[in-house]
């Protein structure tokens, strides 16, 4: 269902493992680079902080856990 057309978009019935995970991607490197900004003082090493912590995330979603079809 489209919003263009004024229907209401359906949510799902429950919330999988995976869109958690890919909901919390933006919220883990924002806050990984907040955290590497206020501890390391640079936007380099804030970056890397950030982009290890998602990437941490994304190997256990992709290779240690990954979706199951349903």
């Amino acid at each position: 269902m489209s919003v263009a057309d004024g229907s209401a978009v359906d949510l799902p019935d429950r919330v999988t493992r995976a869109d958690a995970i890919l909901a919390g991607m933006p919220l883990l490197f924002a806050g990984g680079y907040g955290v590497g900004a206020a501890v390391f003082g640079g936007w380099v090493a804030a970056t890397a902080n950030a982009s290890l912590a998602c990437a941490v995330l994304m190997l256990d979603a992709i290779v240690r856990n990954p979706p199951r079809a349903q």
